[in-house]
C-alpha cells in the first residue's frame, strides 16, 4: 500500500515526474496524470525534482511566444494582416509564421515589444515597435511570397 503519512516521505509519480505530499494524493493516484505514485524520501524527491526540471522544456518560452502573438494580433490586427496579404496558408500557420518573424526581429534588435511594469487592463500599454519598418515589410513579404514559376 502506497499511502503512508510519514513526514519523512513524499509520493513520486514516474509518469509526470513530480512529487506530492501525502495529503495531495487521493486514491493512490497522481493528481496530475492519474498515474501510480510511490513513496520516496525527502532527499530523493528533491533530487528527482531537480533532474525532472532540468530535463523538461520550460513553459516560459511558449508563454513568451504567446504574449508576442497576443500583442501583434490584438484588436483584430492579425486578421487584417491576413486579409490584406491573403497568403496561401491557413490563418493559424500565418499567425505562427508572423509570430516567429517578430520574435526573430526582437532577438536581432529591429523589433521591440513594450510591456507595462505590471499587468494592466489598458491594452495600449502592450505594443510592438519597429526600429526598421522597411525590414519588417520586406521580411513579411518574403515569408509569403509565391515561388517564382520556372520558365
Amino acid at each position: 500500500m502506497v499511502r503512508r503519512t510519514s513526514a519523512n516521505t513524499y509520493l513520486w509519480c514516474d509518469r509526470c515526474r513530480r512529487s506530492f505530499a501525502h495529503e495531495e494524493v487521493s486514491d493512490e493516484a497522481c493528481p496530475v496524470c492519474a498515474g501510480a505514485v510511490r513513496p520516496v524520501g525527502k532527499f530523493e524527491a528533491l533530487a528527482r525534482g531537480f533532474m525532472a526540471n532540468e530535463l523538461t522544456a520550460s513553459d516560459l518560452r511558449s508563454r513568451h511566444r504567446q504574449l508576442i502573438r497576443l500583442i501583434w494580433t490584438r484588436n483584430g490586427m492579425g486578421e487584417q494582416y491576413y486579409r490584406v496579404i491573403a497568403p496561401d496558408v491557413p490563418y493559424n500557420r500565418f499567425e505562427a509564421r508572423v509570430t516567429d518573424l517578430l520574435a526573430r526581429g526582437a532577438e536581432e534588435g529591429w523589433v521591440r515589444f513594450v510591456l507595462p511594469p505590471a499587468p494592466s487592463a489598458d491594452e495600449s500599454a502592450y505594443r510592438v515597435e519597429f526600429d526598421d519598418e522597411e525590414r519588417f515589410v520586406h521580411e513579411l513579404a518574403a515569408l509569403f511570397a509565391e515561388p517564382e514559376l520556372a520558365e
